[in-house]
């Protein structure tokens, strides 16, 4: 026969008993757990005999207990009638789960706090779902962001080339019954399509890669810096240009943004200068980084100097020099884009760069990069 309730509040305790989706727990004024259901039993991992006459605050991660967050939502609870909460929560076995809480005040006959009821639900598996929404949509965006990039790095460097092929088949035209000079720039043209199918494939290999260690990989910038050379071999003779490099390291990074970087970074210096430029391109290692927070203190990092004799421009404009789209000359050409990706490398490869220029004194990059 069934059983027969003597109460409705005998009925009611035995309803919130046999609950299971949601733990719910009486709690004293202190927080002390009074009784414990079988939901609570499910969610938290507890017998009721092992927790009952324990404080609540043993659900709460150690950080939260710290800073007294237990106490702070029974108070909410007292003062307003009603205290929520979301965040990890710790089970018997040390595992943790995403608990939504409702703390209610229970109210005496004088309307005094006499104690709380405390609803917990799990909702880890909605937690986690949420979690890969938002990181999927900020891989989304990182990826489309980089994908800009990425074309205009693409169409940036492939100009050279397509401008020597363009210049050498020009030359070859005019000189076409001059056997050396046709064999001279057909070695060219065929040396500059051999560098844009490098530079494509690399383009391709570096498109299938997620950001991640797989693309750093040791890259020698003497090789770096030789691969920029001939790439602006035309403009380099058309401008006068000098390079003075001292044999520069092998580091681990992602070749292709390390051209860019070179690319940029000389391209700059040229172009901003009314006279022969003069590139110097020294290293060194960082030293006092302990009390500079753009660096880890634990990391040892390489500084790579780009020093120009260049146009230069009044220090207090440096902040914006790496601003996309922000160019701090008008009267020369340009998307302004170029160093902001500079930064963009540079913060990929978890390091720093600043610039100091003077007007007329030319411009020093100053680029950190972990070893």
């Amino acid at each position: 026969m069934p059983q027969v309730f003597k109460s409705n509040d005998q009925r009611y305790l035995k309803m919130i008993e046999e609950v299971q989706d949601y733990a719910i727990i009486l709690l004293d004024r202190d927080g002390t757990i009074l009784n414990w259901n079988k939901g609570a039993e499910k969610i938290k991992g507890y017998p009721e005999k092992e927790i009952v006459g324990k404080n609540f605050s043993c659900f709460y991660l150690k950080e939260d207990r710290e800073t007294g967050l237990p106490q702070h939502l029974i108070n909410e609870a007292a003062l307003n009638g009603r205290a929520k909460h979301e965040g990890w929560r710790l089970r018997k076995d040390g595992s943790t789960f995403w608990g939504y809480i409702v703390i209610t005040a229970l109210h005496g006959d004088n309307d005094e706090v006499i104690g709380f009821s405390k609803v917990t639900r799990d909702l880890t598996e909605r937690k986690l779902a949420e979690d890969r929404r938002d990181r999927d949509a900020r891989n989304i965006a990182l990826q489309n962001k980089q994908l800009e990039e990425f074309a205009y790095i693409t169409s940036h460097d492939l100009q050279e080339p397509v401008r020597k092929i363009q210049t050498f088949a020009r030359l070859l035209e005019k000189n076409i019954s001059d056997e050396g000079q046709v064999q001279k720039y057909l070695e060219k043209i065929n040396l500059s399509a051999n560098r844009m199918v490098t530079l494509i494939k690399s383009v391709l290999d570096y498109s299938r890669l997620s950001q991640t260690q797989e693309q750093f990989i040791d890259t020698d910038l003497n090789t770096v810096l030789q691969a920029v050379k001939e790439d602006f071999e035309l403009l380099f003779a058309e401008k006068d240009v000098t390079i003075i490099a001292n044999d520069l390291p092998v580091i681990k990074a992602i070749p292709i943004q390390m051209h860019q970087l070179f690319f940029n970074l000389i391209g700059n210096s040229i172009k901003f200068n009314t006279h022969e430029p003069v590139i110097e391109i020294s290293t060194g290692k960082v030293q006092d980084k302990d009390n500079d927070e753009h660096f880890d203190s634990e990391i040892d990092y390489l500084l790579l100097q780009f020093t120009d004799n260049g146009i230069g421009f009044d220090q207090k404009y440096a902040g914006q020099a790496f601003q996309p789209f922000k160019r701090l000359n008008s009267d020369y050409s340009g998307t302004g884009i170029g160093l902001a990706l500079c930064k963009r490398i540079v913060d990929n490869h978890r390091g720093y760069i600043e610039v100091r220029s003077a007007v007329d004194k030319g411009t020093t990059f100053e680029i950190y990069l972990p070893m």
